[in-house]
């Protein structure tokens, strides 16, 4: 019984000394937490915040966004110029100078102002600076880059102050994306005209900063503390944004990789060769540049929608990607950005499938005979040998278009290539006498459809429920809801009926460095989104 009860003290004992072994470790462990947590804290207070942002701009022209036709200042100017309307991340119109706006029939909006906006050089935004801008836009004609935006305006009738009535020429599907270009000031411009002017780079705006000094190698760029958006709660990180200012390309990758820029843009698909792979950060958009293959619906072949939609599913589309242009650009499966919130279905998805390409021949009475596949209709035996029309002097788009003629055959669909010359490719492109034809366009921000299926396209393409769906999203309120079901009834449509291919969008690229904090989320609108958080930490 004795040993009994030692051995029972004995356990105890090792209980208990395990229990105070347990203590110890815990709070020597709580102990080490705060000292690192006490450590980066003090890491984090001992960080270095610049507010200064320095961006590159090459072969600038003038700061002045009406004339100036550089890709780059088309960025920069928006952080010194405002619209009436902007454009979210995910493309849906919003308000910017406008307090609101109103539809007053299919071809009059009336547009009423924020009242109590500076100009950065004194005074207040007024319809008067509208009415001016759309004039002098006007006046420069198609060498602005906002000319569309204005073309169909007829007439500007200032009703107040803060108001002023915008009178088209026609209806324009989804016209409020028209009003995206940046306002001017009329009393800066007085007796002047943008288009001759001497005093373009310095010419006042009403955005986040203002145009301070201007030397001929940067142009800087202060806050604006009169900016409307301060009045409303919002804030500006950044005090300066330093504009450095380049002759070419390589002279801004170099120095960006001398640390002497912050963020830089570009559309290379080879910019890792001048700055590596290493040592900064990137945010990726879809650019406006969008390929695709336009099917002709009269055409003698390709009227049959079982052949078109076999088509469709025998392009590899990534395998293009990868081969042609190193795997650097985005697939797409419709001509608006993937980014848009109306296009509301799974991203991107490659719709290659051979199998489903013979499927779909084989159910429509096709006969695959001697590598290539045939149909006896109306007395007559159709095989399946396309011609496909390519701009020869395009030596990518050739390579597409080589690559798709070996994706066909290889389903047993012929391909014959036509390499026409610039004349010759605009007038098919006129004439519309081929069966396909390989083309882009570059996109806009405005999600009509109506130059791809509407009237006139480029696939000859007429179906009456989808010129129903076009005048019903034209008519649509700007119910966000109610446009995404139109949309998603529009792309199934596209899908079911194949009136063209859409093959790859281009492939943009922000590069900054590490030191930048701050979300970026560009788009091709704007790579300045969130710009009122940012600031540099090291």
């Amino acid at each position: 019984m004795k040993k009994h009860n030692i051995l029972k003290y004995i356990f105890v004992i090792f209980v208990i000394a395990l229990i105070i072994y347990a203590i110890y470790l815990n709070k020597k462990g709580n102990e080490e937490n705060i000292d690192e947590n006490i450590s980066q804290t003090d890491e984090e207070n001992n960080l270095t915040t610049i507010t200064t942002l320095r961006v590159s701009a090459v072969n600038l022209d003038t700061i002045n966004p009406i004339i100036s036709n550089n890709q780059n200042v088309q960025d920069i100017s928006k952080l010194i110029y405002e619209p009436m309307l902007s454009v979210t991340e995910d493309y849906k119109i919003e308000n910017c100078l406008a307090k609101e706006w109103i539809s007053l029939n299919d071809t009059a909006y009336v547009v009423v102002l924020k009242e109590g906006v500076s100009w950065q050089g004194g005074g207040q935004l007024t319809a008067t600076d509208v009415k001016f801008t759309i004039e002098q836009i006007q006046q420069i004609g198609s060498t602005s880059i906002y000319y569309s935006n204005v073309e169909h305006i007829t007439n500007v009738e200032i009703l107040s102050t803060y108001t002023v009535k915008i009178t088209i020429d026609d209806k324009i599907p989804f016209f409020e994306y028209n009003l995206t270009f940046p306002i001017m000031s009329s009393k800066y411009y007085e007796e002047d005209t943008i288009a001759t002017s001497a005093k373009n780079n310095n010419a006042p705006g009403t955005g986040k900063y203002m145009i301070g000094n201007i030397t001929s190698t940067e142009i800087e760029l202060k806050k604006n503390n009169t900016w409307w958006g301060l009045l409303e709660g919002k804030k500006l990180s950044l005090d300066t944004v330093l504009v450095k200012l380049y002759t070419s390309a390589g002279e801004a990758y170099n120095a960006f990789k001398l640390g002497n820029v912050d963020l830089i843009t570009t559309q290379s698909l080879n910019y890792e060769d001048y700055i590596g792979t290493m040592g900064y950060n990137t945010a990726e958009y879809v650019g406006r540049e969008y390929d695709f293959l336009a099917l002709n619906c009269s055409s003698r072949i390709l009227e049959n929608e079982e052949l078109r939609s076999a088509i469709n599913y025998a392009i590899d589309k990534s395998n293009i990607i990868t081969t042609v242009y190193e795997n650097k650009y985005y697939t797409a499966d419709f001509p608006i950005s993937n980014e848009n919130y109306l296009y509301n279905v799974e991203k991107v998805s490659s719709t290659y499938n051979t199998n489903k390409s013979k499927e779909l021949l084989e159910d429509a009475g096709w006969e695959l005979k001697n590598g290539n596949w045939q149909k006896y209709e109306n007395y007559t035996t159709i095989r399946a040998k396309v011609n496909l029309v390519v701009n020869a002097s395009n030596s990518s788009r050739v390579s597409v278009a080589e690559e798709i003629e070996k994706q066909l055959e290889e389903v047993g669909i012929i391909v014959n290539i036509i390499k026409a010359s610039d004349s010759q490719y605009n007038r098919y492109l006129a004439d519309k006498n081929y069966d396909m034809i390989l083309t882009g366009k570059l996109i806009g921000i405005s999600p009509d459809l109506t130059s791809y299926i509407g009237e006139d396209n480029l696939s000859n393409f007429d179906d009456p429920e989808a010129k129903e769906l076009l005048r019903e999203i034209a008519d649509t309120s700007d119910s966000p809801d109610e446009l995404q079901n139109k949309y998603k009834q529009l792309i199934r449509l596209v899908e079911e009926e194949r009136p063209y291919i859409s093959l790859y969008f281009n492939r943009c690229t922000v590069i900054y460095t590490q030191d930048l904090q701050g979300k970026v989320s560009p788009n091709f609108y704007n790579i300045f989104y969130n710009i009122e958080d940012w600031v540099r930490q090291y």
